[in-house]
């Protein structure tokens, strides 16, 4: 009897344990909040929840990188420091909301607005011009906005600094708060950055600014800092004096995007080409039309690979014959003259790793 009783209670305890450890805690986090739309909330995630890949990174090293990244900065026109004619950064001082959002405006080269066009009533006369801009480009919206509130004197939490980022960068409004963090490392503005998600310094604003220089926009292969010389808001010279933007194959392609081709002009731009890609297509085509943009940022990912054209229906001629193209849009990929069909497929990603591969 007592061998009986004494396995039931092991058999018990085994279950317990069992039970015990299939279920799910439900522990939350009391100061978390969910996931709101109409503004830009205290940040949902640890308050000492890391992010980067720079954790035996020294504060005196990240100091010294963030000091040579924000000079950069500074000798690009992006960037001011405490001084109006030399470069003397409060890397270690704390940032309210206007604060950052000076800095940030300024990064993304934007002109300041009129002060009356920013909405918010709690920002500083000075920040006015500032977070107008952010406003009228979509990049902040307010803590609070249905009061009119930016939240201006607040501190800048992770969350919030990479929304600005992702928002500039093309990510939908409310997709690119409630993903920030996620976003922010896959996109690469986290990178070698390491920090609590609810205390930010003005050197991780120059990380992450100088981080976002190097991104690409939302459907554009594109860098920011090279949009940025392309609109003259930054000095190519200056760009290339500091090595931040490399000489491709093919830069006007990667300038541009793809050579515009023409019967007579086929032959001498494409088949002493090593590698080449053409798309024939037509225009007034639903189907070639959404072909376009794809097109572009696959000429500009290719750059240093292959030379990238297109060709209207009306400007081929006797080409269509030749290569059989007999529908819009068409892809063909030309090896050292040698033509093959690619299938014409509105996706950057397939098209690039196709001419890669090929």
């Amino acid at each position: 009897m007592r061998r009986i009783m004494l396995t039931i209670v092991v058999v018990s305890l085994i279950l317990l344990t069992a039970c015990s450890d299939s279920q799910p805690s439900t522990t939350t986090n009391p100061s978390s909040k969910p996931g709101q739309t109409t503004g830009e909330p205290t940040t949902t995630m640890s308050d000492n929840q890391p992010t980067g890949n720079n954790g035996t990174e020294d504060l005196g090293d990240v100091l010294d990188r963030a000091y040579q990244q924000g000079d950069i900065l500074y000798q690009l026109g992006l960037f001011d420091g405490v001084s109006t004619t030399d470069y003397e950064p409060n890397l270690e001082g704390a940032m309210n909301r206007e604060e950052a959002m000076k800095m940030i405006v300024s990064a993304l080269g934007w002109e300041p607005s009129l002060p009356e066009e920013c909405p918010f009533t709690d920002v500083s006369e000075w920040a006015k011009p500032f977070v107008g801009r952010a406003y009228l480009n979509g990049i902040a919206i307010g803590t609070v906005p249905q009061d009119n509130i930016f939240g201006a004197k607040d501190p800048v939490v992770l969350q919030h600094l990479l929304t600005f980022y992702l928002r500039a960068l093309g990510y939908e409004t409310t997709y690119a708060y409630e993903n920030a963090i996620r976003l922010g490392n896959l996109k690469g503005l986290t990178d070698n950055v390491k920090f609590s998600v609810n205390f930010l310094s003005r050197y991780h604003l120059v990380l992450i600014t100088y981080n976002a220089l190097g991104t690409t926009k939302v459907n554009s292969a594109r860098t920011l800092l090279e949009d940025l010389v392309s609109e003259g808001r930054v000095d190519q010279s200056m760009v290339q004096q500091l090595g931040l933007i490399k000489t491709y194959k093919y830069q006007s392609q990667r300038d541009d995007g793809p050579y515009e081709l023409t019967e007579n002009s086929f032959d001498d731009e494409i088949l002493n080409e090593e590698k080449a890609l053409v798309l024939f297509y037509q225009k007034g085509s639903d189907l070639s039309d959404s072909m376009l943009q794809p097109f572009m940022n696959t000429a500009i990912a290719l750059a240093d690979i292959a030379k990238v054209g297109k060709i209207e229906k009306d400007a081929a001629g006797d080409l269509l014959t030749e290569y059989n193209i007999t529908s819009f849009p068409s892809l063909k990929l030309f090896k050292s003259g040698e033509a093959t069909t690619l299938p014409a497929i509105p996706e950057t990603d397939t098209l690039v790793q196709w001419v890669k591969n090929n």
